[in-house]
């Protein structure tokens, strides 16, 4: 007996922003900030602290846009599943290609390890994501500081 093939689940369908924008940039760390089930506080204030929005040219209402815009996508790819993963594979992968410019890559990098860190606690899940973060954009950790 063979078994049929699988099809290849589609790509998924996030709202379409410029790249290498402040919108984009801000659907990463979304994503980040989403991917533990958990928006915690301290995550946020770090943002503020170290000046995130004003640098990537944002501000609290496009970041609440991008926010409430991400979780509308992700919850449009779950579909009818009654799984939804925060840090699935392909998901992480059409999340980070909104993104090319190295210098970008390099500072949400940055950024987003100071965002793990910031509520004392970094999650197996943070963890895989900002690995796959790393490979995907060639990125070393150690040239990061």
């Amino acid at each position: 007996m063979t078994l049929p093939e699988l099809s290849p689940s589609p790509p998924p369908e996030l709202t379409p922003y410029p790249e290498n924008s402040p919108e984009a940039m801000l659907r990463i760390i979304t994503l980040f900030i989403v991917c533990d089930g958990d928006v915690a506080e301290g995550e946020m204030e770090v943002l503020e602290r170290i000046g995130v929005l004003d640098t990537i040219g944002a501000d609290r209402n496009l970041f609440a846009l991008v926010f409430d815009g991400y979780c509308d996508d992700l919850i449009a790819h779950a579909g009818t599943a009654r799984y939804v993963g925060l840090a699935d594979t392909q998901w992480v992968d059409a999340v980070l290609a909104g993104v090319t410019d190295p210098g970008l890559r390099r500072y949400l990098a940055q950024t987003l390890l100071l965002v793990a860190h910031s509520d004392g606690h970094f999650a197996d899940v943070e963890l895989t994501v900002y690995r796959q973060m790393l490979d995907r954009w060639g990125l070393d950790i150690d040239h990061l500081v």
